[in-house]
């Protein structure tokens, strides 16, 4: 894993277009990730959990806190007993 600023994308876009590693690109100013890139083997074996977790963020509003809350106890939950 590494850790690189944006401007390092600038000076060398292959850290982003051609990934050899999990990439972290954080903020210059703040020193906080903000983006991370990982190589497109390894977003293979974990798209579907990726995709998964993507479409619960963008739509943890729509259920509302107590109702997404319950949702990922039971996601758990049934995770277990499969």
């Amino acid at each position: 894993m590494i850790t690189i600023s944006a401007s390092d994308v600038i000076k060398k876009p292959s850290y982003i277009s051609n990934p050899t590693d999990i990439t972290f690109v954080e903020d210059a100013k703040k020193h906080i990730t903000k983006s991370v890139v990982l190589p497109y083997d390894l977003y293979k074996r974990i798209k579907n959990t990726v995709e998964d977790e993507l479409y619960l963020y963008k739509n943890q509003k729509a259920l509302g806190k107590n109702s997404y809350k319950e949702f990922l106890n039971t996601e758990e939950i049934i995770e277990e007993i499969i």
